[in-house]
């Protein structure tokens, strides 16, 4: 993987964290009631989408590299023509499928009637995405990162500015329908009707930028490109290639989701009218919380798994063991230390996401430990996967699934749990998941694991420095706003945590060579003296 494409995976992934960013302030247009009956629409698509054109960019663009590289060229121009036919008959069936069984889905399964015509307005966004990401293919497999970056950024954007306009028009229209009706119901009904509106206006809007993109690009020939190379390009050739390991990528990404899709849906059809408003504030509070911060330490994970396995490939076994283990310890300390702010500041966190519910918070301050179970899995299963194990970690996703049914079954019974029983259900299956992704890669890639180095005492460190956060709230937290407490408390706990973990020489040199910002760090403390 080169330079650019890290820098444009890290883009993608940072541009995820501001999906959820927007998911809130979408929440606070629709209510909470409103977000209960928003979030089915987009759990079913989030449910089919792995299947239907996720994946697509990657294996795409791997595809047509190989055979530019060999200046295939005839061969990469019937590539495109394979895709473009095979995506658009698998976005057809995506759509037909969600208009289909999403209706059913969402209406007899997770009991939420209302959301029924946000899944018929939302089901075209499986055909319409899966095109964007055949575009997404061609670029990457000519090299041409720019419009991967601008498609993340603009598909953003797009969503608030459509979004704003349609969800408040339609808003304004369920009111009027709330008012004749007497039922409060329809206003977040109608206004997520026209959000689910303005994500297709958006997904429109980037298509057509993305084809200027590939006008533009077809327009410049290169020399080579008109070599009367034979074509050894075909359909099934192309559907083997790319539907091959789509399947295990598919199917891990599935798995990964399903606690979220299981849990929602028993809990709506246990709790019934008023499920939509407790699990839409538990999954904007907590769960939206947890994902944000997961997903920008993600961001920074994205460079490890092309080093450990570049490493590897060249026979350096060494520098791909330290690179695998200083991921680890980089994962670690930044989850745990977010995790234990997190906990500390609970209520003005709530108060920021736009939640104030006493129960919720309590969530809020015992689940935060998801964070780096959350981080450490998907670090161990993406570096799994780049050793061809994907199978072993499907299997223990379906392992962690299950537990997670049991434990939340359990403790289901128990109606003093409440949504305790999700947290701790899904606290404890995704830890044993890290747990036990982490156990094989270990074993896989090899090395000593310094378990006092690279987790003790980051642990120690992080719960030292958030029982130091929450006295400074508990004198300060009454006086000063909540994005206050959170900017002051957090930012100067989390500098406070780094320099004591540079003072300690907790990171060696090395592991600062392949983190990164790791040489600006490595150089700030040699200019200390410390290393």
């Amino acid at each position: 993987m080169k330079q650019i494409e890290i820098r444009r995976k890290q883009i993608e992934y940072l541009t995820k964290a501001a999906e959820i960013l927007l998911f809130l302030m979408i929440k606070k247009k629709l209510g909470l009631e409103g977000s209960g009956f928003f979030l089915v629409p987009l759990m079913l698509f989030t449910m089919f989408w792995p299947y239907f054109g996720e994946t697509l960019p990657d294996a795409l663009a791997r595809l047509i590299r190989v055979r530019r590289n060999k200046g295939q060229y005839k061969s990469v121009k019937s590539i495109r023509w394979y895709a473009f036919l095979c995506q658009f008959v698998m976005g057809a069936i995506g759509t037909f499928l969600m208009l289909t069984l999403g209706s059913f889905l969402g209406e007899r399964v997770f009991g939420c009637t209302y959301a029924g015509p946000m899944i018929w307005i939302l089901s075209p966004l499986l055909f319409l995405r899966g095109i964007s990401n055949l575009f997404l293919g061609y670029f990457q497999g000519e090299g041409f990162e720019l419009p991967g970056v601008v498609s993340c950024v603009l598909r953003v954007m797009a969503i608030y500015v459509f979004g704003m306009i349609l969800g408040g028009v339609s808003g304004e229209y369920g009111s009027k329908v709330s008012a004749l009706l007497k039922g409060e119901r329809y206003v977040g009904m109608y206004a997520g009707e026209g959000w689910c509106l303005g994500i297709l206006m958006a997904e429109l809007l980037v298509i057509l930028v993305l084809f200027v993109f590939f006008l533009g690009m077809k327009g410049k020939k290169r020399n080579g490109d008109f070599e009367a190379v034979k074509d050894t390009a075909s359909l099934p050739g192309y559907v083997s290639a790319v539907f091959q390991n789509k399947i295990y990528v598919s199917l891990v990404l599935f798995l990964e989701q399903f606690p979220v899709f299981m849990g929602m849906m028993l809990y709506y059809k246990r709790v019934g009218a008023k499920a939509p408003v407790t699990y839409g504030t538990f999954f904007v509070g907590y769960l939206a919380v947890c994902i944000f911060l997961v997903r920008l330490i993600s961001a920074l994970a994205v460079p490890y798994w092309p080093k450990v396995g570049g490493f590897f490939r060249q026979h350096d076994v060494r520098l791909g063991r330290v690179c695998f283990h200083g991921g680890i310890h980089l994962i670690l300390s930044l989850s745990s230390i977010l995790a234990a702010g997190v906990s500390a500041m609970a209520s003005q966190v709530g108060a920021l996401a736009g939640f104030t519910s006493p129960d919720l918070v309590k969530v809020v301050v015992q689940g935060s430990a998801l964070i780096p179970f959350l981080c450490l899995a998907f670090y161990f299963s993406r570096i799994l996967m780049r050793f061809k194990k994907s199978l072993l970690v499907i299997g223990m996703g379906i392992l962690s699934d299950v537990l997670f049914v049991m434990i939340f079954s359990m403790m289901w019974s128990d109606e003093k749990h409440g949504l305790l029983a999700l947290t701790y259900a899904g606290l404890i299956s995704v830890g044993v998941y890290a747990v036990l992704l982490g156990a094989i890669a270990i074993q896989l890639v090899g090395g000593r694991m310094n378990w006092l180095k690279d987790v003790v005492i980051p642990l120690f460190l992080a719960v030292a420095v958030g029982i130091l956060q929450a006295l400074c709230v508990k004198f300060v937290g009454d006086k000063l706003e909540s994005l206050y407490v959170v900017l002051l408390i957090g930012a100067g706990g989390f500098v406070v945590y780094w320099c004591a973990l540079l003072y300690l020489r907790n990171f060696t040199e090395e592991e600062l060579s392949v983190m990164p910002g790791g040489n600006v760090i490595l150089s700030f403390g040699k200019m200390l003296g410390i290393y």
